[in-house]
């Protein structure tokens, strides 16, 4: 009971840190520090950085877009921004050597245990996603949403079913056990559907339970949502917020982007906030990232308007700063 309260309290308390004004150039602000030393950016990270927080909306440079509800309606692209793929020709020999099964040069989307066949499906599901870009520029290099498990997954149909199986249907008994995965897909298939990004990356892996949370968005982003299997792009190794986070900001790189636009549901809403309960227990993202990677994985903001669950989510700490904007340590 102790600890169920204490959840709801830590759920409960969080803040959307306000813009300040006049917008200071600072670590906070996306500037690197004066004293940065690039050489040991991603092994010794500075103290004057040691938050996500920033205020993208104040500067050109951040291509902060915001996405506007009901409907997931993206504000026009500022000028010089938006994405449009690149060539991606590196990524895929990558993509296609892991789905021969060469795992000499894994992503992180890739690199935990996975069981061989998972890898190879997953490196494959990747490479046939870059190479179905369509050419043309959209607000967000990715729409991405992230995994939510319970031990009751494994008793549903979604335990064995894989994108180019047919789509089973599932009573209410089953998706009551799939708890939040249908609404986080829902709402990226939402902002797919509106333009927001050419791809929806769904991350997460199977740590409640046998099923692999990727699996189960991506069930809901084809067989409810008629998103296309070559639209999605996936990482079964995500662990935690954190580690979502860091793996799609991996998976922007690969893209040639500069952010994504996550959606998300429930507790993890709250959790992305700039401030939340969970600073005072040393379980934030900041403060897990810096413990489990030594490094923090990017910068994000909420960007929707109208709704509290999208973020503009970049993995470039420095995107302000000319001389650093390329600064990133999750390649």
């Amino acid at each position: 009971m102790r600890g169920a309260l204490l959840g709801m309290l830590l759920g409960a308390c969080y803040q959307h840190a306000p813009v300040p004004a006049p917008a200071t150039p600072c670590a906070c602000g996306a500037h690197a520090p004066k004293d940065l030393d690039r050489k040991t950016l991603c092994s010794d990270w500075p103290s004057s950085v040691r938050t996500h927080g920033s205020f993208p909306e104040v500067d050109a440079k951040s291509c902060f877009v915001r996405v506007r509800y009901p409907g997931a309606k993206a504000d026009p692209i500022p000028e010089g921004c938006g994405y449009t793929a690149p060539d991606l020709s590196k990524e895929l020999a990558r993509y296609d050597a892991i789905a021969s099964g060469d795992n000499r040069d894994l992503p992180l989307e890739l690199r935990c245990a996975l069981p061989p066949n998972e890898r190879i499906l997953a490196a494959r599901t990747n490479a046939t996603a870059l190479r179905s870009i369509p050419k043309k520029r959209y607000p967000y290099a990715a729409v991405a949403t992230f995994g939510y498990g319970t031990p009751m997954q494994e008793k549903t149909p979604l335990l064995k079913w894989r994108p180019g199986d047919a789509c089973p249907q599932l009573n209410a008994l089953s998706l009551d056990r799939l708890g939040q995965n249908r609404e986080r897909a829902a709402r990226a298939a939402e902002a797919f559907h509106a333009g927001v990004g050419p791809v929806v990356t769904v991350s997460g892996g199977a740590i409640h339970s046998p099923v692999y949370e990727t699996w189960i968005l991506a069930y809901f982003l084809h067989c409810e949502h008629h998103v296309p299997l070559e639209s999605i792009v996936v990482d079964p190794c995500a662990d935690h917020t954190h580690t979502n986070l860091r793996n799609t900001a991996g998976l922007v790189v690969a893209l040639g982007g500069r952010a994504a636009y996550v959606v998300t549901t429930g507790i993890q809403v709250g959790y992305m906030q700039e401030w939340t309960t969970w600073d005072l227990i040393g379980g934030s993202i900041d403060q897990r990232s810096l413990r489990d990677f030594g490094f923090l994985t990017g910068s994000h903001r909420q960007a929707s308007v109208g709704a509290d669950f999208g973020f503009w989510l970049t993995p470039y700490r420095f995107w302000a700063d000319d001389k650093h904007a390329d600064a990133t340590c999750v390649r």
